[in-house]
């Protein structure tokens, strides 16, 4: 299964909601996404991982570029809804602790 992306705004944050699978072939939408939200001024980002079954790797690396391109512009950025091997995946990696719920301390910060 690839990669579905829904965009929301509203409340003052911008809502990706993800369905599928994040991995080498689909990491690139998203990254694009981001990218195009937080350039585009977006200073709340959230992406929601309810319906993602899995992450690898080239995502996670998405995830934490991602984020230190939030804070380089004083936005942020914030995963929901991780759960199962997508939330084991962040928590084994420690990125669950900067990147789950808005925590204020990152990766090479």
């Amino acid at each position: 299964m690839g990669l579905a992306l829904h965009t929301t705004r509203g409340d003052g944050r911008a809502t990706i909601a993800a369905r599928g699978s994040i991995d080498l072939h689909s990491s690139e939408e998203l990254r694009s996404r981001l990218t195009e939200l937080l350039d585009a001024g977006e200073r709340t980002v959230v992406v929601d991982l309810t319906a993602v079954d899995f992450c690898d790797s080239s995502g996670l690396n998405v995830l934490v570029r991602a984020y230190k391109h939030a804070r380089a512009q004083n936005a942020t950025l914030t995963l929901t809804g991780a759960y199962g091997r997508v939330e084991n995946v962040l928590r084994t990696t420690g990125l669950d602790r900067f990147l789950l719920g808005g925590a204020e301390e990152g990766v090479g910060s």
